[in-house]
């Protein structure tokens, strides 16, 4: 008993880790094209929910779509209304799953299939190719899979002959409706803890296949699956924007009100529908014929559920969007300081967590540019009180600082997955970039405490000198202005207009040191007032340099 238990959580395993690797390895050599497919589906929810059910048809993965759609609502490319459509299409996409078990798993022997796979796939991993390299990881995937499928079956089958396990499920069978509740449960449980719906799917198949449990029971499992595998885009939608989390309640609402009103009709009419158009007896006494039939009832009925629903549910997007929005109301507590495009899971294309990567950098150095201009008012009005622009620059360096953090961290995450070369090396430009914009937030801190001491011991520039400062600040403001519009970009020669500026912010801090000297030496100035207007040009000069810094890194100059 203990060595079949251990088969069937090993087939089980072995079907996850496949499935992971084949949705991955597809994933990534497909990524923009996806990317670009789920952009292209916007105003129209027919055209969504077609979007959503051709993309998981191909990755075979409900939940990669639906994190997906998550990620996309983050970063404000699609509104919730939009992504609403593809969650139908992605529900009705992950039944694909069932027929591909149903006919190939069952039909054929496993090992001709999955054992070619996995030597194919393994040593096409070996080409120096990237793009070839994800398809080896599909293959490795698809074998490694259907192995475990197999090595499930084949365990399940010898269960047979036990009394405690045919004792066991004939405990949980759907023969009413507060059994068929209690089954649904159990297969939305498990998928929670398994989370992915495929590998519940195909240990339900198996189950069925090898006599365990009836169609009634194994279509009872399917509902509960389809509540369950909701549970991976709210873990994802955790922590994100407030469209991001109501995207994956729109998830849970479609599939948990769905089973709602298909138990009315489960046993009366539904199930007898798919029994009458797909051909075979599942109910039928002799295990032969029964097992033949199941598994293609089974991924008509998961099929057949969620088009149905989808149907049903098309015409009420909008009203469904609202209800989202009412369960997730909006957070009033929310602040600038949080990150508004990554979610707190990386999702298994590279290009899509790079993207919301890029959204946050472009939104740190708008932080960035306000910081600065704070800074540079300050300066042209000496006399204005400083109390409320102290904090507003106080308040942006935190916000800075915890994007820097942040920023950073997630990016580290990524780069632990599959990257291209070009990926690892934008991946790099962003790492870099973000250091640098870190660090003129903390030189326009350092400028601001100058000024406030500056103002705290009443100590005037001459007009010379306020002058010369302003001059110093606005050719800066000239730098900012540069890098600005490129700030995303790894690509674009900017150096020739970065190194005219930045060779006259060097020449400004020659000319302004020499000329603070000849005022120290005519006595017009004190060495406190030189002290701080010293620094403040120091630190306009540093400014300087992190921005010439980027510009090497948006030229491609920077090399990593």
């Amino acid at each position: 008993m203990m060595n079949i238990t251990f088969s069937v959580l090993g087939g089980l395993g072995l079907f996850l880790y496949g499935m992971k690797i084949m949705s991955e390895g597809l994933q990534s050599a497909t990524g923009e094209g996806l990317k670009n497919i789920l952009w292209k589906a916007t105003n129209n929810r027919f055209k969504g929910l077609i979007t959503g059910f051709g993309i998981t048809a191909v990755i075979q993965s409900s939940s990669a779509t639906t994190v997906m759609l998550v990620s996309f609502v983050s970063a404000g490319l699609i509104n919730l209304t939009q992504a609403t459509g593809i969650v139908f299409g992605a529900n009705i996409g992950t039944s694909v799953t069932g027929w591909i078990v149903a006919i190939i798993g069952f039909k054929f022997k496993i090992n001709a299939l999955s054992l070619p796979a996995i030597a194919f796939g393994f040593f096409i991993r070996f080409i120096d190719n990237d793009k070839m390299r994800n398809w080896g990881d599909f293959l490795l995937g698809f074998g490694i899979l259907f192995l475990g499928l197999g090595i499930m079956s084949d365990s399940v089958k010898d269960l047979r002959g036990s009394e405690v396990i045919t004792t066991f499920m004939a405990t949980y069978k759907a023969s009413g409706l507060l059994s068929t509740l209690i089954v649904i449960f159990i297969g939305a449980a498990v998928t929670m803890i398994i989370q992915s719906s495929s590998a519940t799917m195909a240990m339900t198949m198996t189950l069925a296949f090898s006599g365990f449990i009836d169609f009634y029971t194994a279509a009872a499992l399917i509902l509960g699956e389809n509540i369950g595998t909701t549970i991976t885009a709210n873990i994802a939608a955790v922590g994100s924007p407030i469209d991001a989390r109501r995207t994956a309640r729109v998830h849970f609402l479609f599939n948990f009100i769905g089973v709602l009103w298909i138990l009315i009709v489960f046993k009366s009419f539904f199930i007898p529908v798919i029994d009458w158009l797909v051909p075979g007896d599942p109910f039928s006494p002799d295990i032969n014929i029964r097992s033949a039939a199941i598994a293609t009832h089974m991924a008509a009925f998961h099929t057949g559920f969620n088009l149905i629903n989808a149907v049903i549910f098309l015409p009420f997007v909008k009203q469904l969007a609202m209800i989202a929005t009412w369960l997730v109301p909006d957070d009033k507590k929310k602040t600038e300081s949080h990150l508004m495009y990554i979610t707190t899971n990386i999702v298994a294309i590279p290009s899509i967590n790079l993207n919301q990567a890029r959204l946050e950098i472009e939104r740190m150095k708008n932080l960035v540019n306000t910081m600065y201009s704070l800074v540079v008012e300050v300066i042209k009005n000496p006399d204005k009180k400083l109390g409320k622009e102290i904090e507003k620059i106080q308040t942006l360096e935190n916000q800075i600082d915890l994007l820097e953090r942040d920023i950073s961290t997630f990016l580290v995450k990524v780069s632990r997955d599959h990257l291209s070369k070009d990926q690892s090396n934008e991946l790099n430009a962003m790492l870099h970039k973000i250091g640098d914009l870190e660090s003129i937030g903390d030189e326009c801190e350092s400028i601001m405490k100058l000024i406030r001491r500056k103002y705290d011991f009443k100590l005037e520039f001459s007009e010379e000198a306020t002058k010369e400062i302003i001059e110093a600040a606005d050719k800066v403001q000239e730098f900012l202005n540069l890098i600005s519009p490129h700030i995303i970009s790894n690509n674009t020669d900017i150096m020739l207009q970065a190194e005219v500026i930045e060779n006259r912010v060097d020449e400004l801090k020659r000319e302004l040191r020499n000329q603070h000297i000849k005022r120290l030496n005519a006595n017009y100035c004190n060495v406190d007032q030189g002290i701080i207007f010293i620094d403040m040009v120091s630190c306009f000069e540093k400014i300087g340099d992190h921005a010439y810094s980027i510009a090497e890194t948006i030229s491609g100059k920077t090399k990593f």
